[in-house]
């Protein structure tokens, strides 16, 4: 019936093209993974139902937090002294194949393990994924011939990822919107199927074809005297100051849905609400920081994050104070609206948190001027993340020797401090003034001096 059709054969496929499947693949399945697997959220309500103490909820955070920083500072050092990367990079999967098979693993069997040791194993779990997702983020060349396809591949990687990320969110809260009466298999589900995720963007990192060249690539090491060139200038001081206090005052985060369950007695359906709005707030805010960035500049777009840093813990802390209050229980009997308001905090601690790729990072390229210092700049910034990321252990301290309570009113004076500290910081038409002056400028041309008594004929005037 059509003849054309029996000669036709699909067109095979090249490398180009099965690296960028991978790619997106493998991207897709990380959002995927990491929005069903959120430690600020889900694996901090999951610890604290199934009897765990602050320190194992700010263990799983802190591992977390600090996996792309550790990944980024301390690798490139520890490299140096492996002759063959590729034996990095297979054992580092291995290891995040491992600790994700063992979260699936815990999920599937979750009714069978005790509280004390389904904690224990979720946290060794969690621990061993990130320490090979942080060796992984260095060594792993992340299919290079794909990115040869700039800028298609990158937005398409972008967009399967925010859609993988938006699917983790949706799939969260309706797994967990059947209430109390699902627990633990709702929450056994999930974290099975975050660790297939895993699993998958694994395998499709693996698989995906690598040239040759970069898998014997070794990252640039970063010498100590550009390290020293960029803080004695003073707009990286004054940023690298900044980001410690935006980074400090995470330190209640992990606490702030354990909060919400003691104080506003949150169920199962509003901490799935939770993950979706933090999905939703960090696929929000790629969009956001990269226009706000574009029309005004990164110095503007960091000092709306720590406003909204700061909105949402004064929102988080306040909401169940209020909320207990004789006038607010008299004009509004129902919990829904201080819940509902509760859960738009965590929106803008995510729009907050989702800024350090779009801005920070940028600012501090910027900062650094010289082309040659920019890997100098990273490193300082993913040190100062490092330096952070044990925000959540000061905030057990704080809890274990005050309150809870206490612990987000110190979260909330710093996240003030770093909004103060943020105006400090210079904007791009500053960043451009103190470039080209005075160093940059271009030698001046001496002025020549007339002599007296001559003068040079005018032109006539042509009507």
């Amino acid at each position: 019936m059509y003849p054309g059709l029996a000669e036709w054969r699909p067109k095979p496929l090249s490398g180009r093209d099965i690296a960028r499947i991978h790619s997106i693949a493998s991207i897709a399945g990380q959002r995927l993974a990491d929005s069903l697997l959120q430690p600020m959220t889900l694996l901090a309500a999951v610890v604290w139902l199934f009897n765990g103490s602050w320190v194992d909820i700010a263990i799983v955070t802190v591992v977390a937090s600090a996996a792309s920083a550790l990944g980024s500072t301390v690798m490139p050092y520890a490299l140096r002294y492996v002759e063959d990367i590729r034996l990095v990079i297979l054992g580092a999967n291995v290891v995040r194949a491992g600790a994700a098979t063992l979260i699936v693993i815990l999920g599937w069997r979750i009714v069978t393990y005790s509280s004390s040791d389904f904690v224990s194993l979720l946290i060794i779990a969690v621990l061993f994924l990130e320490i090979g997702a942080a060796v992984n983020i260095t060594t792993n060349a992340r299919s290079p011939i794909a990115n040869l396809d700039q800028p298609t591949s990158r937005r398409a990687r972008q967009i399967a990822g925010a859609t993988a990320g938006l699917i983790g969110g949706l799939v969260a809260w309706r797994a967990l919107s059947t209430g109390d009466e699902g627990f633990p298999q709702s929450i056994g589900w999930l974290l099975a199927l975050g660790g297939m995720a895993s699993i998958a963007t694994v395998w499709f990192q693996i698989t995906a074809p690598v040239r040759s060249n970069s898998l014997h690539r070794k990252p640039d090491i970063v010498r100590f005297d550009q390290i020293r060139a960029l803080l004695s200038t003073g707009n990286m001081r004054r940023f690298l100051i900044f980001r410690l206090a935006f980074g400090l005052a995470d330190l209640a985060d992990p606490f702030l849905i354990v909060y919400g369950m003691i104080e506003m007695r949150l169920g199962l359906a509003y901490i799935g609400l939770i993950v979706l709005v933090l999905a939703l707030s960090q696929i929000t805010g790629g969009i956001v920081w990269t226009t706000i960035r574009q029309a005004r500049g990164s110095r503007r777009s960091m000092q709306l994050a720590a406003m909204l840093r700061f909105a949402g813990l004064i929102l988080a802390a306040g909401v169940p104070m209020i909320a207990r209050s004789d006038a607010w229980q008299r004009h509004l009997e129902s919990g829904n609206t201080g819940s509902w308001l509760f859960v738009l905090a965590f929106a803008f601690i995510g729009l907050g948190q989702s800024t350090y790729l779009r801005n920070e990072q940028a600012y501090a390229r910027r900062v650094a001027v010289d082309e040659r210092l920019f890997p100098a700049a990273l490193m300082l910034t993913n040190g100062s993340l490092l330096i952070t990321a044990i925000a959540a252990l000061i905030g057990v301290w704080i809890i274990s020797a005050f309150s809870l309570e206490t612990a987000l009113v110190t979260a909330s004076v710093v996240a003030f401090i770093a909004l103060l500290i943020s105006g400090v910081l210079v904007g791009p038409r500053t960043l451009r003034r103190r470039t080209l002056s005075p160093t940059l400028r271009g030698p001046r041309k001496p002025v020549r001096v007339r002599k007296p008594g001559r003068s040079r004929p005018r032109r006539p005037r042509m009507y």
